[in-house]
């Protein structure tokens, strides 16, 4: 099973265990199924239902409350805390 980080710093989602890719800080912590985030560039959150090698499956609310789940890269999401 493949493992997700996200940086304390600036709250973006990356696979690398050594340091943050985007900000190079080495306040990290891994992503555990059900953990909140937030799809960059939308407001749309969801929650980890799946981590594969090539994506995260997440369980997202639309404005109706209906639930749909969808696959993203990890470099398309961010923390939410």
């Amino acid at each position: 099973m493949s493992k997700l980080y996200y940086c304390l710093d600036c709250k973006r989602v990356f696979q690398k265990e050594e340091q943050c890719e985007y900000c190079s800080s080495n306040a990290i912590k891994e992503i555990r199924k059900d953990s909140p985030v937030n799809i960059l560039g939308t407001k749309i959150k969801g929650r980890v239902l799946k981590i594969e090698p090539d994506a995260v499956r997440l369980l997202l609310t639309n404005e109706f409350n209906e639930r749909y789940i969808k696959d993203y890269k990890a470099e398309e999401l961010k923390k939410v805390l």
